[in-house]
């Protein structure tokens, strides 16, 4: 089965995209902590694919829009 998400956001750099999935990392240096959030949503989904012999992957990326692509077996 798969699921791909699509998400209107802000561009993720070039440069951010292969650690987007990293424990804490947050693609934006001029966040604060006034801002939510501390970098795990993706990491924890990409280990919750993978507990269900999954994947979740960094799909498209169009101005304005990402795309995320979740693989799961059927049975």
């Amino acid at each position: 089965m798969v699921i791909t998400i699509n998400n209107c956001s802000e561009d993720i750099p070039a440069s951010d995209r292969d650690r987007i999935f990293d424990r804490f990392h947050r693609a934006d240096p001029a966040r604060t902590r006034k801002v939510e959030g501390i970098g795990l949503g993706l990491s924890l989904a990409q280990e919750i694919a993978k507990a269900h012999r999954g994947t979740l992957k960094l799909g498209s990326v169009v101005l304005g829009q990402t795309t995320f692509v979740l693989t799961l077996p059927v049975s």
